[in-house]
């Protein structure tokens, strides 16, 4: 490895990410998602009200869901 190269995690990076998706997506609810990716840990505290979890994750599904008309292409 050389030195000047940064070791990178996928996996964390992955959920960090989604993890922000969520918490932006949360709080058109008016909930929250505490985020604490550091050291290593794994945090994520939903707060607000439970029964908004369900629209939350259809918001983020959403997102990756493809769409009538979406043109994906790859070489």
């Amino acid at each position: 490895m050389h030195l000047n190269m940064v070791p990178i995690q996928f996996e964390d990076t992955n959920l960090e990410i989604m993890a922000r998706i969520v918490k932006a997506a949360s709080h058109k609810y008016n909930c929250d998602v505490e985020i604490d990716f550091s050291n290593g840990a794994r945090k994520v505290v939903f707060t607000g009200d439970e029964e908004m979890k369900a629209y939350i994750a259809g918001e983020v599904l959403d997102i990756f869901e493809s769409k009538e008309g979406d043109v994906c292409s790859f070489h």
